[in-house]
């Protein structure tokens, strides 16, 4: 399995970023087919003496108590050939959360954990769409208000990627009451 960790989204930033998308101005922009804030990419793991070792780690990494969240307007970054379209994530109670989510993924064996930074809720790959595009849709949208949210769960997901559909599965939830 392909596992990342993150955090499914409140449902009514999730409905906002829905909405989001439908307004898309045509085929060049794909949509990401899962709306969620990724922490940490573990990988292809598939040793079971592995897996209940990120499954205890993640057990004890999760905060006592809810973190909020703000989001911070738009980014464009590239990553191997792929520009994607995002949301920014603040503030650094969530950046210090995924540091120690991979720090605890280096304990418990995950060969070069991949922490992501800065927290992006991935929104839309847009590789083919022209930059001036880009940067109209984001002008007109930048006025676009988000709440503020919350986590109170961290979620293993797992991936089936493929260059077309990269499809992303909520496979474990981790539901805050342990100690940070």
């Amino acid at each position: 399995m392909y596992l990342i960790i993150g955090a499914a989204l409140p449902a009514e930033l999730r409905t906002t970023l829905l909405g989001l998308q439908a307004h898309f101005p045509d085929k060049s922009w794909v949509p990401e087919s899962y709306l969620f804030l990724p922490f940490c990419t573990l990988g292809t793991i598939t040793h079971p003496g592995l897996l209940e070792e990120i499954d205890h780690a993640l057990r004890n990494v999760c905060p006592r108590a809810p973190l909020s969240f703000t989001t911070d307007g738009f980014e464009v970054s590239l990553r191997k050939d792929r520009i994607s379209l995002g949301i920014k994530i603040q503030p650094s109670q969530l950046d210090h959360l995924s540091v120690k989510i991979r720090a605890a993924m280096q304990r418990a064996g995950v060969q070069n954990p991949r922490a992501h930074s800065p927290l992006t809720i991935p929104l839309a790959r847009i590789t083919d769409v022209p930059p001036p595009t880009v940067s109209q849709w984001i002008q007109m949208h930048h006025p676009q208000t988000f709440s503020t949210g919350s986590i109170s769960e961290i979620t293993l997901f797992s991936s089936w990627k493929n260059e077309e559909i990269p499809l992303i599965i909520p496979e474990e939830e981790y539901h805050f009451n342990g100690s940070i």
